[in-house]
């Protein structure tokens, strides 16, 4: 550190005051050792006062061995919450009690292994009650490691402007001769003490390294931190246009704008200035005291700096609008694992805490397919993506390398759960800390600009997952105005709740009545969709988007609120008077009457539907139509059902582990697909809009919790495994329906039933017909009648087969459990093989049992005769193979009871013969030799 004023008046500039302070938590000795006794005097009046007058008093207490400033307790030798008699204090005073111990005796470390800290809270018996530091924090004492003073106050480099003071206090470990120094000159000494005590008045703008010595013969220890004098903010307004975050004026100028109301000054600290507080780098301040602005000049074309603003002295936040973050904790993995081509390091030992990055001549992206169309509402297939779980690499790259995977699916939309800068490297995303900043892990932001614009290419739409309920520690928008260095939101924080407002809440919640708050909202929905070309967002805990305190009261909380209702409409008016058209998703669960408010207003909801789903996986049968827009009572088809997402269980591993087994063993594979297959055939039929849950089409079955946030393997092998196979041709059959057709989107009517084991769903959409029935229990249905809207022919949309309905119903003798039947009284193109575990499943088992029905020679050769039976006069007939190809059809009249067909040309194998007629159908295996 240089000094900026080379004369020091020490007569205006320092006071000594000869007294010692007193905190919630002092020591006997001042600076113990590991291996002396220490008595720990806790004044229960201070700090958090939740033991006041409470008696008896517990210490909470663990050995700190991991260094000198680490917080992470590893040795704990008291149960939490039980009235251990060795942790229970001595009381010496109303609401002062003491505990003594020896450190190496108490905790007994491991051979080399150092106690370098105490950490300690105090409680009650049952711990219902607590005493903390005054930002509700633990209590930490450092032990010395031999002879050593230590500054104790600041504990680490401090600014203030003139005018200011501060204590600067140390303890040392013995009684020695102690001095202090201010750039080498003496300001105070003290012999034979254990600790010291001295008032630092800001004079005159300067740097100052502050350095205690302590003597005891032929024994020194040291101790040092820098105090750096400011003169008052510079005032001036913001250069005109320029925004909050980072705004590049040229290739070598940018101006900073930093939005922090109520703070005192700020300077910007970084590569460009080897990370020093120099005044020369010290922000404007806007005359409202809202704003800090600087302009950075003399910048390299091109080249990347890391940076971060100083606040008040004490605070190092990167820039909130920053693209791009460098993270003291993570960024070595990144590097190590070549995640992030070319990635600076983080600045080590010139800085803590996140930095961002800027750079002047950036290459912009060259986006190439622009030209693409959204599809309706209606028409949305979309599909739930962690790119984390998606593929083994966890990176965007890998994710644009099985788009076309995707597409054959028959998906249109791709919702990413979280991409923004999070905290860690290995996380669902919902806990993100710079909201304009793509996470390294996955990848470069032109990684994910390429996926967005290759997904466009294939007529996919990203929709992204917003996190905008609650911010965490790391960001800066807790960090400008919070307790310690992650600790929750104070009082004056202009974005973010102290306390949250409703249940379920992670991280800390953000005040969406705020006008700060309104317009970081705004800036970021509007930058995602601007910079990235996203479609569209799924808001994640759109719910606690509100002021109204429900407290932990869940029913309170999902009464309707009118107050988040009008948060809601302006924040969906925001985006589409920049973006029309842009979907706008919630996470809501609130009542009815508030998302048939929001839905009319163009918002869509997500509809789950999994608990139902689940059950019924099971083998048991739910009435599930709430997954239909119309059984809500919402005049627009907003709603975007679904059986499975990241929250829930998956319904294959429902089936699989909790199935019944009897009669039908659904816990076995085939079983077990038959079973999704069934489900996932209604929960397309439903019109509207659907999501899955990446997976979800092959039957994925890993459990969630049994480690819900951890990692989950990817399963791709289960791809070349024929029974998966069958569900994912089930899900590419449904979704070529949705995107082919209409009437599985927004059809001139729907009739559900679904009340019972046969459940139905029947479509009109002009002169189109479309009927899905199922048998959802496990037993089955004997002397069927399956009505149809009108006669005439049926096909059976998955086998091809054909029905010729003379009235409106058709009669099955036995409905199997499992089996399900979409009709169309139109002809479309029969989807890809095999999909039914047993195509004679198609239209339930055989109709009538005639004896004269026989099918010769067994085995044929190169002609089959059928022996038709009386009650057959006119019929058709088809041959399948196992895999329900179509082989041969035809129409007959039954004029001498013998049919003969040519099979010369057949393989061998087994192969399925059938006729039907408008009352029956009678189907009998043969084999070709």
């Amino acid at each position: 550190m240089r000094i900026l004023f080379k004369r020091l008046i020490f007569s205006t500039l320092f006071l000594f005051v000869a007294q010692f302070s007193f905190s919630q938590v002092t020591t006997e000795p001042a600076f113990p050792r590991a291996d002396q006794k220490v008595k720990i005097i806790y004044d229960a009046t201070k700090g958090t006062t939740g033991l006041r007058d409470v008696d008896p008093v517990y210490i909470h207490i663990g050995a700190v061995t991991a260094g000198p400033t680490s917080t992470t307790w590893s040795i704990v030798p008291f149960a939490w919450g039980t009235a251990n008699p060795d942790a229970r204090m001595t009381k010496v005073a109303p609401n002062l009690w003491e505990f003594e111990l020896t450190p190496n005796t108490l905790f007994n470390p491991p051979t080399g292994t150092t106690i370098y800290r105490l950490g300690m809270v105090f409680r009650n018996a049952t711990g219902s009650l607590e005493g903390k530091t005054d930002t509700n924090g633990d209590f930490f004492v450092d032990l010395s490691q031999g002879f050593q003073i230590i500054i104790t106050n600041p504990t680490g480099p401090t600014l203030l402007e003139v005018g200011e003071n501060v204590p600067i206090r140390g303890v040392v470990s013995e009684p020695s001769d102690i001095t202090l120094t201010a750039n080498g000159t003496e300001v105070l000494s003290s012999l034979g003490a254990t600790s010291f005590e001295y008032f630092f008045l800001a004079g005159v703008e300067g740097v100052y390294e502050m350095e205690a010595t302590a003597k005891k013969g032929a024994e020194s220890s040291s101790s040092k931190v820098t105090i750096t004098v400011v003169g008052p903010s510079p005032q001036a307004p913001i250069p005109a246009g320029a925004k909050k975050g980072i705004n590049y004026i040229s290739d070598t100028e940018a101006i900073l704008v930093l939005e922090a109301p109520g703070k005192k000054n700020a300077f910007v600290i970084g590569d460009f200035n080897n990370w020093e507080i120099n005044k020369d780098y010290q922000m404007f301040h806007t005359p409202d005291k809202n704003m800090f602005w600087y302009r950075l000049t003399g910048l390299t074309p091109g080249q990347e700096y890391i940076f971060q603003y100083l606040v008040d002295g004490d605070i190092r936040i990167g820039d909130p609008y920053a693209d791009k973050v460098s993270d003291p904790f993570h960024d070595d993995e990144i590097i190590a694992q070549g995640r992030y081509p070319g990635l600076k390091p983080y600045p080590k030992g010139k800085t803590d805490f996140q930095a961002t990055f800027l750079q002047t001549a950036q290459q912009p992206y060259q986006w190439k397919y622009l030209d693409y169309e959204r599809p309706e509402i209606e028409e949305l297939v979309v599909y739930e993506l962690l790119v984390r779980d998606f593929d083994d690499r966890r990176t965007f790259k890998a994710v644009t390398e099985r788009l076309d995977y995707l597409k054959s699916v028959g998906i249109n939309a791709i919702e990413l759960m979280p991409i923004k800068e999070f905290e860690g490297n290995l996380s669902w995303g919902y806990n993100p800390s710079f909201f304009f900043a793509v996470d390294k892990f996955y990848g470069t932001k032109n990684d994910l600009k390429e996926l967005i614009d290759e997904a466009h290419k294939r007529g996919i739409v990203i929709i992204l997952d917003m996190v905008l309920n609650h911010a965490f520690g790391q960001s800066p928008f807790v960090r400008l105005y919070n307790d310690g260095d992650y600790g929750a939101p104070t009082l004056d924080n202009p974005w973010l709740n102290r306390t949250a407002k409703h249940p379920f809440n992670v991280g800390y919640d953000f005040n969406h009545e705020s006008e700060f708050t309104q317009a970081f909202v705004d800036s970021v929905n509007n930058y995602w969709l601007t910079e990235y070309k996203v479609d569209g967002f799924r808001f994640d805990l759109s719910k606690g988007f509100t002021q109204v305190n429900s407290g932990d009261n869940v029913g309170l909380w999902g009464q309707r609120d009118a107050s988040r209702i009008t948060i809601w409409k302006r924040i969906y008016d925001n985006i589409q008077k920049n973006h029309p058209g842009a979907y706008v998703i919630l996470e809501h669960f609130a009542e009815n009457s508030e998302e048939r408010e929001l839905s009319n207003h163009g918002m869509m909801f997500w509809g789950n539907m999994n608990f139902d789903f689940r059950d019924m996986a099971k083998g048991n049968s739910r009435n599930f139509d709430w997954g239909y827009y119309q059984t809500r009572g919402w005049a627009n088809n907003t709603l975007v059902s679904y059986m499975e997402s990241h929250d829930e269980e998956r319904t294959m591993w429902e089936t699989l582990t909790h199935g019944q087994t009897s009669p039908v063993n659904l816990r076995q594979l085939n079983n077990g697909v038959n079973r999704n297959q069934l489900l996932a055939a209604f929960a397309f039929s439903i019109p509207g809009p659907k999501m899955m849950w990446q997976f979800e089409e092959f039957g994925y079955d890993v459990e969630l919790n049994n480690d819900r946030l951890g990692i989950k393997p990817t399963k791709w092998e289960y791809l070349n495994n024929p029974e998966r196979q069958r569900l994912l041709r089930l899900y590419k059959a449904m979704t070529t329906l949705k995107n082919d057709y209409n009437f599985l989107n927004k059809p001139q009517n729907a009739t559900l039933d679904l009340a019972q084991q046969l459940k139905s769903i029947k479509i009109t959409d002009g002169d189109t017909y479309y009927v899905v029935y199922g048998n959802f229990g496990l037993t089955d249905l004997v002397n069927v009648n399956l009505t149809f809207p009108a006669p005439g022919t049926w096909y059976n949309y998955i086998t091809g087969e054909t029905v010729s309905l003379t009235g409106s119903s058709l009669q099955l003798q036995r409905f199997r459990p499992n089996q399900f039947l979409i009709m169309t009284n139109k002809k479309f193109p029969t989807p890809e093989g095999p999909i039914l575990e047993d195509p004679i499943l198609s239209l339930g088992p055989e109709s009538v049992d005639l004896s004269d029905f026989n099918i010769y020679p067994v085995p044929a050769e190169d002609h089959i005769r059928i022996v038709v039976p009386e009650a057959f006069t006119n019929f058709r007939y088809r041959i399948v193979d196992v895999s329900g190809a179509l082989l041969q059809e035809g129409l007959q009249s039954n004029t001498d009871n013998i049919l003969t067909l040519d099979i010369a040309n057949y393989t061998k194998g087994l192969y399925i013969f059938e006729i039907s007629d408008s009352r029956h159908v009678i189907r009998r295996r043969f084999l070709k030799k």
